[in-house]
């Protein structure tokens, strides 16, 4: 790994992974607080759950909305993905410079306004905007390419992961697996080559069918094993 500890990749991969999932899951929560409100379309949280693998115990759409935005007992949600990004960011502060901790904090601060609020879009919107802003800061000041490209690779794979899992189109998922194989190689990641062969074949070969996500997933997920 270079100079950089297997903790520190670690951190900074699954910093990459979680505010990646944060802006994404707040994208595909609003689609369904919008049907539920708008009635033009059902608001079908129960299949977001499926495709997610998390547990669907929610009992509406306005308690999906809720629940799954805010809160803090459940992992699954994005209030606990934005704290575990805080929790790998406050580690990382000598690596990430202050500047760009901070907009993680604001971040933070963001969300749990929308929390308190009874109409928290704009808030949420805060949220990504602050995400945004740190990685225009990160990747413009942070000194070390190692780190800035581990944590860009975290990103992509996440973003690869739930294309995959919400059935996104096919050209989609093979633009964000190409920033993924190429991102990979700048780092001093070393991908389970097994893995990456079959994800290469499944998802590049423009030719082969789409497999099923099952498929896909689990290779994803041991690319980088230890991580």
């Amino acid at each position: 790994m270079g100079t950089l500890s297997l903790n520190k990749v670690n951190r900074l991969f699954w910093l990459g992974r979680y505010l990646d999932r944060v802006c994404i899951t707040l994208n595909y929560a609003q689609e369904i607080f919008d049907a539920s409100v708008d009635g033009c379309a059902p608001a079908n949280y129960a299949d977001y759950c499926a495709r997610m693998g998390i547990p669907n115990r929610y009992i509406s759409a306005q308690d999906f909305c809720t629940r799954y935005l805010f809160d803090v007992s459940d992992p699954n949600s994005v209030i606990c993905s934005l704290r575990f990004a805080y929790d790998n960011a406050i580690v990382l502060r000598e690596t990430l410079g202050s500047s760009a901790l901070a907009y993680i904090q604001m971040a933070m601060n963001a969300m749990d306004m929308a929390a308190a609020s009874e109409a928290p879009m704009m808030e949420l919107q805060w949220v990504r905007d602050d995400i945004m802003a740190f990685r225009g800061c990160c990747y413009e000041e942070m000194m070390d390419d190692d780190g800035r490209n581990i944590i860009k690779t975290g990103t992509s794979l996440e973003r690869v992961d739930l294309l995959i899992r919400m059935g996104e189109p096919q050209q989609q998922i093979h633009r964000e697996f190409l920033k993924l194989f190429n991102r990979l190689y700048k780092t001093p990641l070393t991908p389970d080559r097994a893995a990456l062969d079959v994800l290469i074949d499944a998802v590049l070969d423009d030719n082969a069918p789409t497999p099923p996500t099952s498929q896909l997933l689990a290779p994803l997920e041991s690319l980088f094993p230890g991580i």
